[in-house]
């Protein structure tokens, strides 16, 4: 026995003022018994709901008001699961019960990321499996609702006439029973190689006729060069124009050096220039006022010259008036005192305007030199920048962009010729697919779904239908033109509803016994009403199998399923003698799967 795969342990649905509605299951064999009309069906589809299907459970009156669905799953390595889904379709929300962790499972498996068929599978150890779809070898990928019919059996399925492991579309046999031989062997289609369709072999054939035409265009423009040399050839001028490169960047920084330096230079010369003019304006100005002084001195001389020809004369008459000086208001010795001491004053500032006058002229003379030097230097500095650095990043320049371009044109000769082995090789891998192909539809024989391969199952079948005293076993087969078993010489769709249902039934089973042996298997199995299908109304068979066939299958079961898992959905009661030894799920009318009550 291996331990992938699952089995359910418990399926439940919430809702807004509504009792929680669930139902527990266990390894070995589970039965839901009950009439009609008490959620038996509806228990199926919310399971097949919660395995992948798209469509939503059909909804039933009891159902109004239930908006969302839980599933517990544990994996047969120990591992427990809950997912959970909104009723009205929806991704799944997946949160590993060990790990406390949490996950959104895409319900599409076209959407990006994972997706509840990607973590199902892993449970069963079958993801990332390719199953060929047509004759052509072309595969697409396996999907967990691709098995259901294999594991999950409706009531309306349960009495199909076709065959039980097809989905009944022809579109969709070869891969329906490339599934079914996946299942048998363990072996997928990845490694097929794909044949092509006539058009894509003229279309290709065409490629090829390309690639001629382009590949002999190229090397009448490669004529008489030497493609050994050209990678040396690159390899020195990459050289060389690495130390280019770098003389020019010696060169440059030294450029904007003097450049600096030109600009410093510039700027002093402007700052000296504009205090020489500064200077030019303090001696026009110092010039203007020692001339004031001069004229001040001369003004207060002529004063004192005044004042003593008054103070010499002896008559107290007014000179002008010729009347009587009665009294002095004036007194000349003070006056004179006072003028002396201004015009002392005066050249004391004259004193000082010359003094500063020479410190000027010192100033103006020096800041001549000065600027004479200083405007010599950046001549110089700006000759050499014009005449020998500039000429010289010019010549690196020219220097540079010569080496580039011949390094272009070999790197173009180089670039023909790469597409010239790329051409080539392409050419090459067509002309390689073409023959491949051919050779693969001489020798494409696909390993088809047989009876050797369905031999297993074919005598597990008779192990149970022996076991459960079905009538007139001599052998069990398989019958390649229909894709089913035969009864002896009777193929399984000649029965009647009641007989095809539970040997759909066992085949389901004996599938599921074999894949206990396989590093692969699903864990459980759901079949609803595969003992009791329809009531009596046919004229062929009356839809029902005899009571001991029936409560055989259940004996049979209840005997050899132990750690997996098998639910049967049924309005047939098990015997008593296996009543405690199984999970006995017992509806009835007015206490369904679904409460009636509200609260």
């Amino acid at each position: 026995m291996n331990n992938f795969g699952f089995y359910i342990k418990k399926l439940q649905l919430e809702g807004n003022h509504v009792e929680v509605a669930n139902v527990e299951f266990i390894k070995g064999l589970n039965v839901i018994y009950g009439p009609s009309d008490t959620g038996k069906t509806f228990i199926y589809q919310c399971i097949d709901y919660m395995l992948g299907a798209s469509k939503s459970p059909k909804p039933i009156p009891e159902s109004k008001g239930y908006t969302s669905c839980k599933l517990e799953i544990e994996s047969l390595q120990g591992a427990k699961f809950l997912l959970e889904r909104s009723l009205k379709s929806g991704d799944f929300n997946c949160t590993d019960v060990s790990e406390h962790k949490t996950e959104t499972l895409n319900a599409n498996n076209k959407s990006d990321g994972k997706s509840i068929s990607d973590f199902l599978l892993d449970l069963c150890n079958m993801r990332n499996k390719k199953i060929r779809k047509n004759a052509k070898g072309e595969t697409k990928k396996l999907y967990f609702q691709n098995l259901k019919k294999l594991f999950s059996v409706d009531e309306v399925r349960i009495i199909i006439e076709d065959s039980p492991f097809t989905s009944g579309q022809y579109t969709e046999e070869t891969f329906d029973k490339n599934v079914f031989k996946y299942i048998l062997t363990g072996e997928d289609d990845s490694n097929i190689v794909v044949t092509l369709k006539k058009d894509e072999i003229t279309n290709k054939k065409g490629k090829i006729e390309l690639y001629d035409e382009l590949i002999k265009q190229l090397e009448e423009e490669l004529t008489n060069i030497d493609y050994n040399a050209i990678d040396s050839q690159i390899e020195k001028l990459d050289l060389a124009i690495a130390g280019f490169q770098s003389d020019y960047i010696l060169s440059n920084q030294e450029f904007k050096q003097y450049d600096e330096e030109k600009n410093v230079m510039y700027k002093k010369i402007l700052d000296n220039e504009s205090r020489q003019v500064s200077l030019n304006e303090l001696l026009m100005r110092s010039n203007i006022m020692k001339k004031q002084y001069m004229s001040d001195i001369s003004r207060l001389k002529a004063t004192v010259e005044t004042g003593q020809a008054l103070d010499m004369l002896t008559t107290s008459n007014c000179p002008i008036c010729n009347n009587e000086v009665k009294d002095k208001t004036i007194d000349i010795q003070e006056l004179l005192i006072a003028t002396m001491a201004e015009i002392k004053k005066i050249y004391l500032l004259i004193s000082e305007l010359e003094a500063s006058q020479k410190i000027f002229e010192k100033e103006k003379k020096e800041l001549e030199d000065t600027l004479f030097q200083e405007k010599k230097q950046y001549e110089e500095i700006l000759l050499k920048i014009q005449n020998e650095l500039k000429n010289t990043l010019e010549e690196i320049s020219i220097k540079i962009q010569e080496f580039t371009d011949k390094k272009e044109e070999l790197s173009k000769i180089k670039t023909l010729k790469e597409k010239v082995e790329k051409y080539t090789t392409q050419k090459e891998t067509i002309q390689k697919v073409i023959e491949e192909n051919t050779k693969i539809n001489k020798d494409n024989n696909y390993e088809e779904l047989t009876a050797n391969l369905f031999d297993p199952i074919t005598k597990q079948i008779k192990t149970i239908l022996v076991d459960m005293k079905f009538d007139d076993i001599d052998s069990v087969g398989f019958s390649d033109k229909l894709l089913d078993f035969t009864i002896g010489e009777k193929n399984r769709k000649d029965f009647g509803k009641g007989y095809r249902a539970v040997l759909y039934a066992v085949f389901i089973i004996s599938l599921f016994e074999y894949l206990k042996k396989k590093p692969y298997q699903i864990g459980f199995t759901l079949i609803d009403s595969p003992l009791n299908p329809y009531k009596p109304d046919e004229k062929k068979d009356n839809g029902v199998i005899p009571n001991n066939l029936a409560e055989n299958f259940y004996r049979y079961l209840a005997k050899n399923i132990n750690d997996e898992q098998v639910i049967l959905i049924e309005n047939t009661p098990i015997p008593q003698d296996i009543e405690k030894s199984v999970n006995y799920i017992k509806y009835s009318k007015g206490n369904g799967f679904l409460p009636h009550k509200t609260t």
